[in-house]
């Protein structure tokens, strides 16, 4: 039996909260709208926000019999989505959305893709839309982002990246914090927009490095690499300059900063400011925390300095948001 499967919509008419089942209440973001169908044959929960120039959608799809998705978009779109749980075919398009990994696409309406998904299957997809019209503010302040467009005809639906990319631990480590999110209001959107930028920083990151061989050395450095990840996530207040992470781990520097950079699509010391960002975020969040002894805590000079970052990097100041 064939489902729809919208990829975006023009108009939202949100699914009642009492029109849900409570054991899907859970699953529900804090600010997010959601459509909800259920009959015999699967339940889809479609969770959706809108960001600034990002229109984020969570699919939630429980199949209880051989059902054919038939996914398709209203309007003209950038669509990347995150696979998880579970793959799922595309017989026509000659290629799979594996689990735990991302794809990007151009999507133009009226050229719907279809998916068989058998009974007793969960599939969760966490998918980034961008609207044509969007892509050049989003390019003047992320230049990188001009890689998404190459090769992409307006009126023709095709995929970005020729072989999809793994989500890696930067990427799930965001989604992660995404979907954790129990903020409200502007504290949410302004948190959860530089999430999904990050995301997509990412993801451009794996495009454009995807010609390049992962060297041997990389793949040496594997368990190093994810024990200096590790580390810095567990302690972002702490400012490493990168000879002392190598001597920590005696490791040659600009090997641990390829292979870093091989492994997560970041540099590391791209990744510590990122992970102090969002600790200082959230530590802003919480009044009894002074602003002097964050500052003090997380290496800055001065509270106006702190801030000057936070507001770079989030586009407002924080505490004109309590």
């Amino acid at each position: 039996m064939n489902k729809s499967l919208p990829l975006e919509r023009t108009t939202y008419r949100y699914t009642p909260a009492d029109k849900i089942p409570a054991e899907y209440h859970q699953l529900i973001l804090p600010g997010a709208g959601a459509f909800f169908r259920q009959d015999q044959e699967c339940d889809i929960l479609s969770q959706h926000l809108t960001l600034g120039p990002y229109s984020v959608w969570l699919h939630d799809i429980f199949s209880k019999q051989l059902i054919q998705l038939r996914s398709y978009t209203p309007t003209p779109i950038f669509n990347i989505q995150f696979m998880f749980e579970d793959s799922l075919p595309l017989p026509k398009a000659g290629y799979t959305l594996d689990e735990r990994e991302c794809n990007g696409f151009y999507l133009f309406p009226g050229q719907p893709q279809r998916a068989p998904m058998i009974a007793d299957k969960k599939i969760f997809s966490f998918q980034i839309n961008i609207q044509p019209m969007q892509m050049a503010a989003l390019i003047n302040k992320y230049p990188q982002f001009q890689e998404l467009m190459h090769g992409i005809h307006p009126r023709v639906s095709s995929r970005i990246n020729p072989r999809p990319y793994h989500i890696n631990a930067v990427c799930d480590m965001l989604i992660r914090k995404f979907m954790t999110c129990r903020y409200h209001d502007s504290v949410a959107q302004y948190y959860l927009q530089r999430c999904v930028s990050d995301i997509l920083i990412n993801f451009t990151a794996q495009h454009t490095d995807s010609q390049q061989p992962f060297l041997f050395a990389s793949m040496l450095h594997t368990d190093t690499c994810h024990n200096i990840f590790n580390y810095l996530a567990d302690h972002p207040h702490k400012t490493h300059s990168l000879p002392s992470l190598a001597y920590m781990y005696s490791i040659d520097q600009a090997e641990m900063e390829q292979s870093f950079r091989q492994h997560f699509a970041i540099s590391i010391n791209e990744y510590m400011h990122m992970i102090k960002m969002m600790m200082i975020w959230h530590t802003l969040q919480t009044p009894t925390f002074p602003l002097t002894d964050i500052s003090r805590v997380t290496g800055y000079k001065s509270t106006d300095e702190l801030i000057n970052d936070v507001v770079t990097y989030y586009g407002v100041n924080p505490t004109d948001l309590s």
